[in-house]
């Protein structure tokens, strides 16, 4: 504010030294402070303000305004957002505001009163003067007397909030510059909660700057999901890094909740008034520079709203295969498999195993200019450059009762003359009889579909539906994998002496001990004495052959493709998982759980 009125030449060095000892004195903000002092008139600080926000100003006192405009919002409101309707004109409010440009608080009124907004400059005192004479100075003095007797003994006000809020903030995102590394608790508690959460409103500094924190938290843990989750008297913030959800140190007031959710919802485009129906948004931002996409879901419970905002780091969609931890022959078994012209390649796993990923970095291994690639996703995650990519909407209806799903999606995109095809999921014999009959007519198709191994795809598609000899005659190979945690690379160190369960289970799975690097951790600040830190990917490959499309008949069996596969070579998710513990990546307690 300082250097808007420097710049203009309505303050030099020395009266801007005496509109801030005004401040100091009224506790005014700087604008009415300079009109206060008499170092300018209301209409030319109007003027420099209004200029340099690009935003029309209105001179409140000399306006009479009509009561039952301005009391479209009501008083507490009002005074909350410091702001007042003045004028109604062909279904737009006319909204005078101490600070035009914040959208939260337009936004938040065109949701509440269903109208069109128009924000205009106005200085805050006249804005209070033009409260109190719509409303009712009497009344407006009875309130606030009410308020200070209801007001609890140890209140923490706004400004305190505010001041400790930010410097917390301050400090978090100085120690992700400094190191990456958090600096201390983020407490935001320090008396008793505010008694009327319409006192704790969505645009007011504190929760926006609450936001923020949680938000960069979960970035500098590289968690991959944020949960916002209401308990009795109690908000808390948890926070999924590689896999394990970890509770925030965090401590947030209780009547914070509804604006914290409102904010959330702003942020992701949701409606703020509806609180009884699950929603789905989307939030993208940018952390020094780096883009970050947040899938946002919010449901009602008996608490009040819970959210899970699930984080897509949009660099992601550069990482390459080598990245993913495939062993060096599965990994050029599926560079084999990608490179046929034709076929049906499927990754399957549970949710949360790292599928996308796998998809993106596949779709880079085969990407050509001279080859056209389209994809159907819902949502699409990562934008790869060169690949056309649709998002389908279920919740489209196209008439006579179709649908914009993946069906329809991969149905039109037979008539695009595509080389390779990626959808983003088979969930219905539809979708599934079409991408075989696509893998078949000549297209390279990949997709996922939900499994807990690589065998049991060929059954899964026969129990949707899709006739055994399609299965047989178009896929190519189908990838499993789970995400697994990782030693942290920081402590770990050299196991000398493994236990003798250890080296039981590493003999029956014919690992030469000997050329074993067992690792061991001890834990450390990098990985919070946990151990563990970053995780990697084990792999399960089954190639089709002969003798597996032979067996794909009506009423195949898991159990039979299984035992053809392993003969044939594949290497479970098991024994993929323990030469990773064989190499010193990961511990045999992991993979054991994890590829259950």
């Amino acid at each position: 504010m300082e250097e808007i009125f420097l710049q203009s030449g309505l303050l030099n060095e020395e009266t801007l030294a005496k509109a801030q000892e005004e401040c100091k004195k009224s506790a005014e903000v700087l604008q009415q402070a300079i009109i206060n002092s008499g170092i300018a008139t209301k209409a030319e600080v109007l003027r420099v303000l209004s200029r340099e926000w690009k935003v029309r100003a209105v001179d409140l006192a000399e306006l009479d305004i009509d009561p039952d405009v301005g009391k479209i919002l009501p008083k507490q409101l009002a005074r909350q957002k410091l702001a007042i309707p003045f004028a109604k004109e062909e279904g737009m409010l006319l909204l005078a505001m101490n600070d035009p440009r914040d959208v939260f608080v337009v936004d938040d009124i065109q949701l509440r009163f269903g109208v069109q907004v128009v924000p205009y400059l106005a200085l805050p005192e006249d804005i209070r003067q033009s409260i109190a004479k719509v409303h009712g100075v009497e009344e407006q003095v009875q309130d606030e007397e009410e308020e200070k007797k209801d007001e609890p003994q140890q209140h923490i006000s706004h400004e305190e909030l505010a001041e400790e809020s930010q410097a917390l903030t301050k400090e978090l995102i100085a120690g992700l510059d400094a190191s990456g590394a958090g600096q201390g608790d983020l407490e935001l508690e320090k008396g008793a909660d505010v008694e009327d959460i319409m006192q704790v409103d969505t645009s007011a500094p504190e929760v926006e700057r609450l936001t923020n924190a949680i938000i960069l938290e979960a970035i500098r843990l590289k968690s991959s999901d944020i949960h916002i989750e209401p308990f009795e008297k109690k908000l808390l913030v948890r926070y999924r890094v590689d896999g394990a959800l970890r509770k925030s140190s965090f401590k947030i007031p209780f009547t914070f909740r509804n604006a914290l959710m409102a904010k959330i919802k702003i942020m992701g485009g949701m409606n703020i008034t509806e609180r009884r129906i699950p929603q789905d948004g989307r939030i993208a931002i940018k952390v020094k520079g780096k883009p970050y996409e947040f899938r946002v879901n919010i449901v009602p419970t008996v608490m009040g709203e819970s959210a899970c905002m699930r984080i897509l780091d949009r660099s992601g969609a550069n990482l390459t295969l080598d990245q993913l931890g495939f062993l060096p022959d599965t990994q050029q078994k599926f560079l084999d498999s990608l490179a046929k012209p034709y076929g049906l390649i499927l990754v399957c796993g549970p949710t949360g195993s790292g599928k996308s990923f796998t998809l993106m970095a596949a779709l880079a291994a085969v990407r050509d200019p001279e080859e056209k690639i389209l994809t159907a996703e819902n949502p699409v995650e990562y934008n790869l450059e060169g690949v056309i990519q649709v998002q389908v909407n279920p919740d489209l209806s196209l008439g006579e009762g179709k649908k914009f799903d993946f069906a329809t999606a991969l149905r039109s995109f037979l008539r695009q003359d595509p080389d390779t095809i990626m959808v983003g999921e088979i969930r219905d014999e539809e979708t599934g009889h079409i991408a075989c009959e696509a893998a078949m007519t000549g297209h390279l198709v990949l997709s996922t579909l939900h499994t807990n191994d690589a065998t049991s795809v060929i059954a899964r598609l026969a129990e949707m539906g899709v006739a055994p000899y399609l299965i047989g005659s178009t896929l190519e190979s189908v990838l499993a994998q789970r995400l697994i945690r990782t030693l942290c690379k920081s402590c770990k160190e050299p196991d000398p002496n493994p236990s003798q369960e250890t080296l039981q289970i590493l003999e029956e799975a014919k690992i030469d001990i000997k050329q074993t690097n067992l690792m061991k951790t001890k834990g450390c600040t990098k990985c919070g004495n946990k151990g563990m830190k970053g995780r990697t990917a084990i792999h399960e490959l089954m190639i089709m052959n002969e003798e597996l499309r032979a067996i794909c008949k009506p009423g195949i069996k898991n159990d039979d493709v299984r035992k053809v596969a392993t003969k044939n070579g594949m290497r479970t998710l098991v024994e993929d998982g323990l030469l990773k513990v064989a190499q010193g990546v990961t511990s045999i307690e992991e993979v054991m759980s994890s590829a259950k």
